[in-house]
């Protein structure tokens, strides 16, 4: 035949005589499986390259997206690496019949095209998943937990079949033989097995998705979830730190998801000013005038005084007598401007109320939700509120309580 090679002539060449017949002939074997090798590969090479510049142009040319994705993730370049096993398999088949090894060579092969076919099946699932995360269900439902698990099965799969060959027993066979390796097994795969089902409920009941601004403080996690898998959640933080969540402490462990917040009509705001209690007082009448000047006022203060005299008739002692506080009329003053503020939801809870006196004062609460949600704009309205409210307490004859100084 046109593979059998005098070995002798090559090695009587080369000054390296072989005379032990069964050496020459495995010699011999081997530089066949070498040549036929190298065959394959090169017959792979020129093929892949005309193929993959004629493939190149058809997909540039199509409108779908699928194939451009296929072609990126390197989809078709890994089929063609099955091309070889299958030539080297059959070539020696041809040459090589009935040699006492052929059996155990194409053993090897075999192998090699299960990898080959794990490798495709893998790439394939790594292309449909970015395929699916270009659509915006992707961001509410995500498929890469799903992804990763099939993966899983593939290389198990793939791993058992190749061992059932090797060993010459069925796949079934040694998957039953693995039973009584069952709880090794789950130990090793403890944490995907935990992941799965975690997964399957943050998806199903849509606890978190990507995109989602998450808080955990017990994983030093506060930012937007970049990546649901198998194994983990990675949430890029404020700092742009990235921290990866086991997926599976989501559903063991609470966090706060802030997407109520997102897609809701208004961001809250819940902030605090200590209210110095030496500062309150019953309203004078001078300052009672004062106040009345100011737009915000005039008709609150017009239209409960009448309300006040009424109800103080026949009262003569300070005791007895309802009259305005600063502090008071600073709380309707507060919240008149709160309803003025058009950066603020209104059709939304929104009060100025007491809380419990305490050492450091009377906490005077701004309650109210802003339209503005985006972080930096949010912090801005917040603070133009409160920046004008410390900046007119005085005019109430109102201070802040803060520590004393020590200089």
């Amino acid at each position: 035949m046109i593979w059998k090679i005098n070995i002798s002539k090559w090695f009587s060449w080369l000054n390296l005589g072989i005379k032990d017949p069964e050496t020459a002939s495995l010699v011999e074997v081997m530089l066949q499986i070498a040549v036929i090798c190298l065959i394959a590969f090169l017959f792979t090479l020129f093929l892949r390259k005309g193929v993959m510049r004629l493939l190149a142009k058809v997909v540039k040319r199509t409108k779908t997206k699928w194939d451009d994705v296929f072609l990126d993730e390197h989809v078709f370049q890994r089929v063609f690496n099955l091309i070889p096993p299958l030539f080297i398999d059959f070539a020696f088949k041809i040459v090589y019949g009935k040699w006492e090894h052929i059996e155990l060579f194409h053993r090897f092969i075999v192998a090699w095209i299960l990898v080959v076919a794990g490798y495709v099946i893998v790439t394939v699932l790594d292309a449909i998943n970015r395929i699916y995360e270009s659509y915006p269900v992707a961001r509410d439902r995500p498929i890469k937990v799903f992804v990763q698990v099939i993966k899983i099965f593939v290389v198990s799969a793939v791993v058992i079949t190749i061992v059932s060959v090797f060993i010459g027993e069925s796949p079934r066979n040694l998957l039953v033989g693995l039973g009584a390796f069952a709880a090794v097994l789950m130990l090793v795969f403890k944490d995907a097995i935990l992941g799965f089902v975690a997964g399957v409920q943050l998806l199903s009941n849509q606890m978190v998705r990507i995109g989602d601004w998450i808080v955990m403080p017990s994983n030093n996690a506060n930012g937007t979830v970049l990546e649901i898998n198998l194994y983990t959640v990675k949430v890029q933080n404020w700092d742009m730190t990235i921290t990866t969540v086991p997926t599976y402490q989501l559903v063991s462990n609470s966090f706060t998801n802030w997407r109520g917040m997102q897609e809701s009509a208004g961001r809250r705001i819940m902030r605090s000013i200590n209210i110095d209690m030496n500062s309150v007082h019953f309203l004078s009448d001078e300052e009672i005038a004062m106040l009345r000047k100011s737009d915000v006022l005039k008709g609150y203060i017009e239209d409960i005084l009448p309300v006040l005299t009424e109800q103080n008739k026949g009262k003569g002692d300070v005791l007895d007598e309802r009259r305005l506080t600063n502090l008071g009329i600073f709380r309707q003053y507060a919240v008149r401007k709160l309803e003025a503020n058009p950066n603020l939801n209104m059709d939304m809870t929104y009060m100025v109320r007491q809380l419990q006196p305490s050492a450091t004062g009377i906490p005077l609460e701004i309650y109210c939700f802003s339209r503005i949600q985006e972080w930096v704009a949010y912090e801005k309205v917040q603070s133009d509120i409160f920046d004008h409210l410390l900046a007119v307490m005085p005019y109430f004859h109102l201070r802040i309580y803060q520590y004393p100084s020590k200089l």
